[in-house]
């Protein structure tokens, strides 16, 4: 039989205790929970170097929801409702024309509205102009 001596009984109670501890930190178990990662900062956009007309005209198309789908024109395809040109400009860049059509368009569509878009080497895009019909709240299909 143990006697109860203060010396076996700080004894217990630390090995009780350091039980304890380790049970409530999951001690050096592989279940443990991942620490939570610090959420960065979201850096901004950086507009990319434009070299081609196609490159010019998907920031444009970016720009809009309403641009979503339009193509390069082109004379072999009939009934396009949203297509896009696009011009070199003299300091490098291009001019990019978005236009919606509506109404007929297997006949050439009888309404359209054009949107000029300047899109410089580094990417920048500027609205230059508007033009053609309004367009209604629900484009038709």
């Amino acid at each position: 039989m143990l006697k109860h001596t203060p010396l076996a009984r700080a004894i217990l109670l630390l090995g009780l205790l350091s039980a304890i501890l380790l049970a409530a930190c999951g001690g050096a178990s592989a279940s443990s929970p991942s620490p939570v990662p610090t959420p960065r900062p979201t850096p901004t956009p950086i507009a990319p170097p434009v070299s081609t007309p196609e490159e010019a005209a998907a920031l444009v198309i970016a720009t809009n929801d309403l641009f979503a789908g339009a193509m390069p024109l082109s004379p072999d395809v009939i009934g396009a409702s949203k297509w896009w040109t696009a011009t070199p400009l003299a300091g490098g860049g291009y001019e990019i024309e978005v236009t919606i059509g509506w109404g007929d368009c297997p006949a050439g569509c009888i309404e359209r509205h054009v949107w000029t878009y300047e899109v410089d080497p580094s990417g920048a895009v500027e609205l230059i102009e508007e033009t053609g019909d309004p367009v209604p709240n629900e484009l038709p299909g």
